[in-house]
């Protein structure tokens, strides 16, 4: 799955074994990934449609 660090600016793509699906406190599904780029460690969240939820889950 492709995540966008706003620090870094750019898209950097995560394995699905490095990210976990979680749900807001609204009911939307996201997607959470902690991942270590050029030895520092960056937490990113993606909000993902119902389909991409169930595509992953």
């Amino acid at each position: 799955m492709q995540f966008y660090n706003v620090k870094l600016k750019k898209s950097v793509e995560v394995e699905e074994k490095d990210f976990q699906i979680v749900t807001m406190k609204n009911g939307r599904p996201a997607a959470k990934a902690s991942v270590t780029i050029d030895g520092e460690t960056h937490k990113m969240f993606r909000i993902l449609s119902k389909a991409d939820a169930e595509k992953y889950a």
